[in-house]
């Protein structure tokens, strides 16, 4: 594409912004004058139509029609304005310009619906009858509450039309006047800016020419000034900013070359650029050997082809992992950004790659210790039940069964209490601080479930949400009031944070058929998954790890609800469908009753 001087750009702009703004001028006044006139003319016949309305009304109940036609006549011909009087049904009674009947029915003109509905009316269009722009003007007539009809005033606009046409030509002549004037004085202003650009060019040349002796003029203007001030510094300094980015590229190089993570950099047809020691021997490629080939030749490793492309493809920040397989399976996560001139142009991409094998290995470490705790607690436990359901089938009668039977139960639950022990020891190491005993007595139901909802109603009532609340007033059990409590807010919390506005979240207490006290909490959210539902309840699961931290979660609160559940010797269920909400119940057992032999004693 050809380039423009500046002078051109600059004269040639002024000279656009001049006729637009004169074009808007011209358009603006016109318009303003022709609205202006428009208004008058459209309050002088509403003014008109007021003070004929009595008149037109005393004929009107007399019903002297022929008497109303004469005198609509009269008026338009004393004031130079078209008369009709139209009954409320459309009818046109008199007119002093036209036969009334041979006129059509005026009930859909838009002055007329205009008037009846508000009183006065007013409309411009082309009258077929008089074949001309005209403007109407209607107010009704009323005989005190009862409306008769509208009395409608009207007149050619013919006059006002050569007004602003004769306007809008004075105003053009006077706006080319304007616009040649202008014209030249841009000329002039836009030559007097050029020139001292032109010798700074002529000097930049020069600089560029690697003549640094040489130096600019002092232009007059103080921009300029500045500029030829800047560039005449920059030709004294530019040896020494070649020296320093020599020095810079050393240091670089150097900190490249100790970094733990490898490095590489490839430009834009995916070209090695550099790369430093650690990525060589990620790698195991040269720098010397391997410079200004692309990816696929000397990396075999399709996973690291491909983020390179991504990398390149994408303005932002990337992130990846890969697997190296060598001698050894190694897995690298790594970084890709854009690299970029001084003028932001990308010029390539380069990538970080940190070897996350040793961390890979303890993952799979912890993730074998979890599976191995959660197998020794299951036996144990099943062992327990086992024998538990033998006992109550029938092995309690035989007393020596029912010793052997126990005494295994015994063993099993002193295995299950080491395990958990083992467990609890752990969490205080790693958590840092002691578990304290959980106090269990009886206490109201409906005062826990209160308790909860007022915490959670300043949430909920920020988002316009109800929370309905159903709980039998001596409905008790066996429980730590502030531990359920937590579970509770918890539960309300989550329905609150991942529900619309406006909804509804209904909190319910009862007790079951058999004896268990269920504790429901049923909002009408997004739902969840039933692949997920599996795994809500671990420590740090998310559905959605964007959406949860937004809003605040751990991803520790349904874990922290599933553990407040089980201190209570309970459950926790959930049934959830995507949009149809999710149903979380806690379920607590009833209160035992007592033996035959504790009742005696």
């Amino acid at each position: 594409m050809r380039k423009k001087k500046l002078f051109w750009q600059l004269y040639i702009s002024s000279l656009l912004v001049i006729v637009l703004a004169l074009t808007a001028f011209i358009f603006l006044t016109s318009y303003s004058f022709k609205s202006i006139l428009l208004d008058q003319v459209s309050e002088d016949l509403l003014a008109r139509a007021a003070i004929m309305r009595n008149e037109v009304l005393q004929l009107w109940i007399a019903g002297d029609m022929r008497k109303l036609q004469e005198t609509c006549a009269d008026i338009s011909a004393r004031t130079d304005t078209r008369v009709t009087v139209i009954a409320k049904d459309g009818l046109v009674l008199a007119d002093s310009w036209h036969d009334p009947l041979t006129m059509d029915n005026h009930s859909h003109r838009p002055e007329i619906r205009e008037a009846l509905r508000k009183k006065n009316g007013t409309s411009t269009r082309f009258s077929r009858t008089l074949q001309r722009n005209t403007m109407y003007a209607a107010v009704t007539v009323r005989e005190g509450d009862r409306l008769l009809g509208v009395l409608r005033t009207a007149v050619p606009l013919q006059t006002v039309e050569a007004s602003i046409e004769g306007l809008q030509l004075q105003v053009l002549m006077g706006g080319l006047v304007i616009a040649l004037v202008a014209g030249l004085m841009s000329l002039l202003i836009s030559r007097r800016i050029t020139r001292p650009i032109e010798a700074l060019t002529r000097g930049a040349q020069r600089f560029a020419k690697g003549d640094l002796e040489f130096r600019l003029p002092d232009p007059r203007s103080e921009e300029l000034s500045n500029l030829a001030e800047v560039m005449n510094d920059m030709a004294k300094q530019l040896q020494e900013r070649i020296s320093q980015i020599t020095q810079q590229h050393s240091e670089q190089d150097a900190v490249l070359s100790s970094m733990v993570e490898g490095v590489i950099a490839f430009d834009m047809e995916e070209r090695l650029i550099n790369v430093n020691r650690s990525a060589s021997r990620m790698l195991r490629i040269s720098l010397e050997r391997a410079k200004g080939k692309s990816i696929q030749e000397i990396v075999r490793n399709v996973g690291l082809q491909r983020f390179v492309e991504q990398s390149l493809a994408s303005e932002l920040a990337t992130e990846g992992y890969i697997t190296i397989v060598d001698d050894t399976e190694r897995f690298v996560q790594v970084h890709g950004s854009i690299l970029r001139d001084a003028q932001r142009q990308p010029i390539g991409v380069v990538v970080v790659m940190n070897d996350y094998t040793e961390l890979r290995k303890l993952e799979n470490v912890r993730r074998e210790f979890v599976a191995n705790v959660s197998h020794e607690l299951k036996t144990p436990i099943t062992s327990i039940k086992g024998f538990v359901e033998t006992l109550i089938d029938g092995a309690v009668n035989d007393r020596e069964d029912a010793m052997r039977f126990l005494g295994i139960i015994s063993r099993q639950a002193d295995r299950l209490n080491a395990i958990i022990e083992d467990l609890l020891s752990l969490s205080r190491i790693e958590q840092g601080s002691d578990q304290e005993q959980i106090d269990m007595f009886p206490a109201s139901m409906r005062d826990v479930l209160v308790s909860a909802v007022q915490s959670c109603q300043v949430e909920a009532d920020a988002k316009r949400m109800r929370i309905d609340m159903d709980c039998a007033p001596d409905l008790q059990a066996v429980m730590n009031p502030q531990l359920l409590e937590q579970a509770l807010i918890n539960l309300i919390n989550n329905g609150i944070k991942y529900s619309d506005e406006g909804q509804t979240i209904q909190v319910r207490a009862s007790v079951a058929p058999a004896g268990e006290i269920r504790i429901t909490v049923k909002d009408e959210g997004y739902g969840i998954e039933s692949e997920h539902l599996p795994r809500l309840f671990e420590r740090f699961y998310r559905i959605d790890k964007a959406r949860s931290r937004k809003l605040g979660g751990t991803g520790l609160g349904l874990a922290i609800v599933k553990h407040i559940a089980q201190a209570h010797h309970g459950t926790v269920e959930v049934q959830s469908a995507p949009g149809e909400g999710s149903e979380f119940t806690v379920i607590l057992p009833g209160e035992s009753e007592k033996t035959a032999d504790e009742q005696a004693t």
